[in-house]
């Protein structure tokens, strides 16, 4: 299990707690002062600055640079941190939010400069209770008088919504604010998200899921159709045995590949159990 489980899960997952989505945590002043200042400083960064950071650091010698990068992952797993959940998880995690809102996403508005990109769903982070969240998320996006900015959404129309990003090949990832809090689900890609982009660079910001994908050669026909939904390049092909096959190394466990493969011969199975994946994180 990742770090979070045995520190804030007592050895199940961290994520199916309840208490890790708590009011009691969404009052600490400390916390919702840090969510503020979140929506501020990544609502109106640059991306570019972000990056350049990245390719400067690539000069520096290996060993130096991945100390680096230990010391501020240390601090974001303090702070804001994620892990990929997929979907049969995720279900579970909208049971136990006290509210669950679809709103703009602030990477999108950071890379691209919309605002209406919803790919964001916030989990007890009500924007209509939470007034100065609510602000501060108008202040950064600016909406139209028109723009409808955050939408109450039921378990079955998250659910539906979430489905949607899949077969896009979007990726599903839970965010904290404050750890241990859990304020957010994001559905994330290489072109756009943050957290993304720091991954292509080497600084993780996120830990893999709990589980891990395997290809049933039996069931696998050699259509391919998998190979284009992985964000993580952990799915082969076989030209010797016209089969599909996952790395174990590269898989973040997201199950995505699932989403186009008519013959159901993907599952996710736990990564405690996986004789290589056990230790990747």
């Amino acid at each position: 299990m990742c770090q979070f489980c045995h520190k804030h899960g007592e050895g199940k997952k961290w994520y199916l707690q309840a208490k890790n989505y708590s009011d009691q945590l969404l009052s600490d002043m400390n916390r919702r002062r840090y969510i503020l200042d979140f929506i501020s400083d990544i609502g109106h960064g640059h991306v570019s600055k972000l990056e350049n950071t990245f390719r400067q650091a690539l000069k520096a010698p290996a060993w130096m640079r991945h100390l680096f990068y230990s010391f501020y992952e240390k601090r974001y797993q303090r702070d804001h941190f994620g892990q990929v959940v997929p979907m049969e998880d995720l279900e579970r995690v909208l049971d136990l939010a006290n509210s669950v809102v679809l709103m703009p996403c602030i990477c999108r508005k950071n890379t691209t400069g919309k605002n209406d990109a919803t790919y964001c769903i916030g989990l007890g982070i009500d924007p209509e209770k939470l007034l100065d969240v609510k602000e501060a998320f108008l202040e950064t996006f600016r909406p139209g008088p028109d723009v409808k900015v955050f939408q109450k959404l039921t378990k079955s129309e998250a659910l539906s919504i979430h489905k949607k990003f899949e077969k896009e090949g979007l990726i599903h990832t839970l965010w904290t604010f404050k750890t241990p809090f859990i304020g957010a689900i994001c559905n994330c890609d290489r072109a756009d998200c943050l957290a993304m982009l720091s991954y292509q660079y080497e600084f993780r910001l996120f830990f893999r899921s709990e589980y891990v994908g395997q290809v049933h050669e039996e069931s696998c026909i050699g259509c391919k159709a998998c190979l284009a939904m992985c964000q993580f390049g952990a799915i082969g092909f076989s030209v010797n045995r016209r089969k599909a096959f996952i790395d174990p190394v590269r898989c973040y466990g997201c199950g995505i590949c699932r989403t186009l493969c008519e013959q159901q011969a993907i599952e996710l199975s736990s990564r405690n159990g996986h004789p290589i994946a056990h230790k990747l994180w």
